[in-house]
Formats: C-alpha cells, structure tokens, sequence
C-alpha cells in the first residue's frame, strides 16, 4: 500500500489540472495536442504537462460527463496519385499505395491525422465555476483562476481576489514576525532573500488591490460569466 504521504501529491495536482482543462475547454474545443499545448503556455516551463498525463485526465473528466468528445477526428487528405512507370510492377505498387488503408492516428502523407477534439458539457462548466471558487492553496492555482475569472460573476471575483489579499497579509506579517526572531542571526545574502520575497509579497498585494478597484468600478450587469 502507498503511503499517504507519496500519494497526496497527485490529489493536490488534480484540481488544478481539472481547472486549466476546463478553463481552456470553455474557450474552445480543442484536441489533446492543441490541450497541451495551451497548458504549457499557461502553466509555465515547470507546469509542462505531458500526454501521459493529459489524455488519463480527460478520460477521467469524459466518464465523469464533464468534457464530452465533439468529433472523432478530422478529415484525411486524399493521397496523391503515385504515378505510373510503365512497368508491372511499378503498376501495382501504385495499385497497392492507392488501397492500402490507414491505421487511427497514423500520419498521412499530407500530414493528415486522426484527433479526438473535446468540448466541456453543462456539468463541466458548473464545475469549472466550483473550482474558481475554491481556495486556491498555492501560487498557480491561483493563477489559473485569474486567467479564468470570467466565469464568475462580479461578486464572486471580488471574493475570489479578497480571499488572496487577505492570504497574502497573512503570509507577509508571519514572515516579518519570524525575521523579528532571527534578527540579526540572517547574512547579507539571507536577508537580501527575505527582502527579495517580502518585496514580491508586496507587489503581489499592490497588484490585487488594482484588481479590486477595477472590479469595484465595473457595473455588474455589464458582466458576462
């Protein structure tokens, strides 16, 4: 049996995982390839996520009827016409390129390639509002859920943003009460640390508090979830 400690990480992962996939599923419908490409972008170098990850996630989120498949694939090219070289056995080579069939997935010559291309049903829509409600617990699932805020309505953004503001105080005053302790126990180079991240803290906070004058002078009527 795995030990609660090595497992707790995929747990962690997973809701996030489900907020970006559906975050992106709203936008657009989109297949595994464009999926990850996106997630890369959105996740950062450090949050690259590889298919062997993805396409688990997608089956998971399909049995659980919150993405749906749109279409199973895209149309393949019509191959080119081999040419004839007037011989036997150039004809039927030519005869056997024109009718040899294409395994699922495989490359065409042209480039052409089977896709599952995915789109979010109702229920993923209302789970996607759910997780970008939820605490968020760490920097990039925070992150994500700005980069989906959208989908809240007004008053909902505003709690999403007060909820991080006030997390970000927090965080900023226990780390200034634990360099009261230390004094002057920290180096030059620890200390340039500490500030280099309680400086980060700050502009993180000035940063929330313009997000929050914005929200609070946009008319929630004119909002579009």
């Amino acid at each position: 049996m795995q030990h609660p400690r090595f497992s707790a990480r995929p747990r962690k992962a997973r809701p996030l995982l489900d907020l970006a996939v559906l975050g992106l599923l709203a936008d657009a419908d989109r297949h595994g390839y464009d999926l990850r490409k996106q997630l890369t972008e959105l996740l950062g170098a450090r949050g690259a996520m590889s298919f062997g990850s993805l396409y688990p996630a997608l089956a998971r989120l399909e049995g659980a009827g919150l993405v749906k498949a749109v279409t199973a694939s895209v149309a393949r090219p019509v191959p080119a016409p081999v040419p004839s070289s007037g011989s036997l056995a150039g004809e039927l080579a030519a005869l056997r390129a024109r009718r040899t069939p294409k395994a699922p997935g495989e490359r065409s010559a042209r480039g052409g390639r089977e896709r599952k291309v995915y789109g979010i049903t109702d229920a993923g829509r209302a789970r996607l509002v759910s997780l970008l409600d939820e605490p968020a617990g760490d920097d990039r699932t925070f992150a994500v859920q700005v980069a989906f805020c959208r989908h809240l309505d007004h008053d909902r953004r505003v709690a999403l943003f007060q909820r991080r503001r006030s997390e970000l105080t927090d965080r900023l005053a226990e780390r200034a009460r634990a360099d009261d302790a230390r004094g002057s126990r920290l180096d030059r180079y620890l200390h340039a640390l500490r500030d280099h991240d309680t400086r980060a803290l700050t502009n993180d906070l000035h940063w929330l508090d313009e997000l929050l004058e914005l929200e609070r002078a946009t008319i929630p009527q004119e909002d579009t979830p």
